[in-house]
């Protein structure tokens, strides 16, 4: 099955990055308009965007703190489900390497580009807002 897999190297330590992914009040700076979950194995978090992109659920299907985070995609679009994504973060001299795993999708067609264009972004949006304070969270330039 397909995976969109995209790696970064972020300027702040793992700590921060696993904080801006598993804490509410950080994700609304670089991903949702409204973020309600908590960070353990087997809560539900909710993630809102404005129209057309709507709501997403994830389960947190595994945590290690400040290495690992595992959700498993419960509400989305329909080309995401039996979804998972994980996050990988591994410490480096000059920050955290950051490896973002998408994967189960059934096809590799233009719905799934599209996806893979709208997580670039998040990604880009996750390393500004922790490196310079300022995210672009909300519906991606290119959300249809």
């Amino acid at each position: 099955m397909p995976a969109i897999v995209i790696e970064r190297t972020i300027a702040v330590t793992p700590a921060r990055v696993f904080a801006a992914l598993t804490q509410q009040d950080e994700i609304v700076h670089w991903w949702a308009e409204e973020a309600h979950g908590e960070p353990k194995v087997g809560a539900l978090g909710e993630f809102r965007f404005k129209p057309p992109a709507g709501v997403l659920q994830f389960e947190v299907a595994d945590l290690d703190a400040g290495e690992y985070v595992h959700w498993i995609s419960r509400q989305g679009p329909p080309h995401w489900t039996g979804t998972s994504v994980t996050w990988q973060l591994t410490p480096v001299p000059d920050g955290t390497q950051v490896v973002f795993t998408h994967d189960g999708f059934a096809q590799a067609d233009m719905r799934y580009e599209q996806t893979r264009e709208n997580l670039e972004y998040f990604l880009d949006s996750l390393e500004s807002y922790l490196e310079t304070g300022k995210g672009t969270p909300g519906n991606p330039p290119t959300a249809r």
